[in-house]
């Protein structure tokens, strides 16, 4: 008897390790203008550095390598998001910063084969799990661009759905390590 909840104890500990440490990926899918459907492993985030009289900003950067698409979500701050449901913005206000929203970037296509670009207009990001090194989430973004093949026309749609799973990069933790505030690594 001992033996079995033995067992199934180390069967659980064994599940919520697994759970608790897994590997960076995301899918996106678009309609509109382009239909993609892209999956991968190159999800990160990180703080990028203020701008001149600008905020901090942290950045999640999906399938920055893949040669089919990359999203960049990114969000004033210098941590990770807290739980929760955060709108798309096409701007920020007059001073660059707006809490609580986030801006996006698609790139479709490769740098060597772009297909086009487009910028998030409306939606939302809402992150599941924000945790030491990892963040989570799922998205949907309507953003307006425009194709390689007819950049004069900038009012091409669509819209981009999908999750990821984000690791954070070395600058998270060079940054956590050097600035004043150590949240850098948790949620706030």
């Amino acid at each position: 008897m001992y033996a079995r909840a033995s067992i199934l104890g180390l069967v659980a500990t064994m599940t919520l390790g697994l759970s608790a440490h897994t590997a960076a990926r995301f899918t996106l899918g678009t309609t509109g203008a382009i239909a993609l459907n892209v999956a991968g492993d190159d999800a990160r985030y990180g703080v990028i550095p203020p701008a001149v009289n600008g905020p901090p900003l942290v950045a999640v950067s999906l399938g920055a390598t893949s040669s089919r698409a990359a999203l960049t979500l990114y969000v004033p701050g210098n941590s990770v998001p807290a739980k929760g449901r955060y709108p798309i913005r096409s701007a920020w206000d007059e001073k660059g910063f707006q809490a609580q929203a986030f801006r996006a970037g698609l790139v479709a296509g490769s740098p060597e084969q772009p297909l086009g670009w487009f910028h998030g207009e409306s939606g939302w990001v809402t992150i599941t799990e924000a945790a030491a090194g990892r963040m989570s989430g799922r998205f949907e973004i309507r953003a307006r661009g425009f194709l390689s093949a007819d950049p004069e026309n900038e009012n091409r749609w669509v819209t981009v759905r999908g999750t990821f799973e984000a690791h954070g990069d070395s600058t998270v933790a060079r940054v956590a390590s050097i600035g004043p505030r150590s949240s850098l690594l948790s949620p706030r």
